[in-house]
């Protein structure tokens, strides 16, 4: 008893009283409840996922995005083609090109594809594959957020689904939640790695699928699995008890070499022709880094970038200003080194919110370099910063505690997603499209 009151006292928010007897529960027992409750999440979002493309399927929906048509497209297309030439799309005369598409490797095409071959509607399968991409993304959030901050994760679960950039990609099928779904796989199993090795197979198997869906963009993936580990490491109490995480986080390299010269080879095998020069020459041209413009073009596409960082996880992008504000005025640019500085969810917090904050910085900085800018191509800083502001919001509001309190059942958010999706599908995806300063 002495234990589970000590533990209790240490994670009020998440004891369970037993009216029967007056006494706190065992934590085996909160144990216990907390995996069914894992479970009744993880039933509610397929529940939602399996409606949602039901009813993606039923209605026959096309977006009027010019990448969803492309990709959908592309995706219906291999359906009617040989499995052995799915490694090879052509453009087909979608955006009226014709030849090979070599703008990213085939991972994204290959779900939609097999899906339509096992009967489901070709046209519609790439919006269903994003949905369950969709899907996955925020039942990450909450299964990180519950390392960190459980009192809030099922409430952050539910808050990311509602900010300007979620209504912009709700019923896609672009590339960004694949990209975004298997960078959280990555930093899910980096956290779980700390202390269970094996789940070097899924820190490696979250940075493969990303590279398989976008390329080189996939640099993105070790970044914030390294901004993680540094932020982590803070409170752990043994220097080398994270020596798993950091060994998953040095294979992904090795395993990018393993990856890039197999689908060379494939690609080769099958065309005669090299994806990587093709590829290469696209994503990097030669003028790409030309002295002469580069600082212009560097100033110019952060301040790009900028904006869409205020505006697209508005309004908790507002709070992470204010909050950054206060740490330089304070001089704290490093997580708490112990828990002892502070109460445990309280540290977890806190290194949480750097954790979003420099992996964002370092995300848009690396961009802001590059020869094209998209909002999309940092897709996965927008929530970053909003999980951060929302995180910040609720440990120091008591209204927005009380909020996320109310929140905290297994299945809202999996019931938010649906209505969502819902109220796309009804509108026919004509919601206003929350974007600007396309130039």
């Amino acid at each position: 008893m002495k234990v589970a009151l000590l533990w209790c006292a240490k994670r009020p928010h998440m004891c369970l009283w037993n009216p029967a007897n007056a006494s706190y529960l065992s934590p085996e027992y909160i144990q216990r409840v907390q995996t069914e409750r894992k479970k009744g999440a993880a039933l509610a979002w397929l529940a939602a996922w399996a409606v949602t493309a039901l009813l993606i399927g039923v209605v026959h929906y096309e977006s009027r995005d010019p990448d969803s048509q492309l990709y959908a497209g592309i995706s219906a297309r291999l359906v009617r083609e040989p499995m052995v030439q799915w490694i090879a799309p052509q453009w087909w005369g979608f955006w009226n090109s014709e030849g090979p598409y070599c703008e990213h490797p085939v991972g994204m095409f290959v779900v939609p594809a097999l899906l339509g071959r096992a009967g489901y509607p070709p046209l519609q399968a790439a919006y269903a594959v994003n949905a369950l991409y969709q899907v996955a993304s925020f039942a990450l959030v909450t299964l990180i957020a519950a390392r960190l901050v459980p009192r809030s994760a099922v409430a952050l679960g539910c808050i990311l689904q509602l900010l300007p950039i979620a209504f912009v990609f709700r019923v896609r099928a672009n590339q960004e939640y694949a990209v975004l779904a298997g960078l959280l796989f990555a930093i899910y199993a980096t956290e779980r790695a700390r202390t269970r090795p094996p789940w070097i197979a899924g820190m490696l198997a979250g940075f493969c699928a990303v590279l398989l869906v976008k390329g080189v963009f996939a640099f993105m993936v070790p970044v914030a699995c390294g901004i993680w580990l540094v932020s982590r490491a803070a409170s752990n109490a043994r220097p080398r008890a994270d020596w798993g995480a950091w060994s998953g986080l040095a294979l992904m390299p090795v395993a990018a070499f393993i990856v890039t010269v197999g689908y060379e080879a494939a690609y080769v095998k099958v065309t005669g022709r090299s994806f990587l020069e093709i590829y290469r020459s696209r994503q990097l041209p030669e003028d790409a880094l030309a002295p002469g413009s580069l600082v212009w073009r560097v100033v110019y596409t952060a301040s790009w970038y900028a904006a869409r960082i205020i505006w697209y996880p508005f309004p908790w992008s507002l709070i992470v200003v204010a909050a950054a504000a206060g740490c330089v005025r304070r001089g704290q640019w490093w997580p708490p080194k112990s828990a002892a500085e502070s109460s445990g969810e309280r540290t977890a917090g806190w290194q949480g919110a750097w954790f979003a904050i420099v992996t964002a910085l370092a995300l848009t900085a690396t961009f802001s370099v590059a020869h094209r800018k998209a909002d999309r191509y940092i897709f996965p800083v927008y929530f970053l910063v909003a999980a951060a502001g929302a995180g910040a919001a609720m440990h120091r509001s008591e209204v927005m505690r009380r909020i996320a309190d109310k929140l905290d059942l297994q299945w809202m958010p999996a019931a938010l997603y649906l209505a969502l999706v819902l109220l796309t599908l009804i509108s026919s995806g004509r919601l206003p499209m929350l974007t600007f300063w396309r130039s």
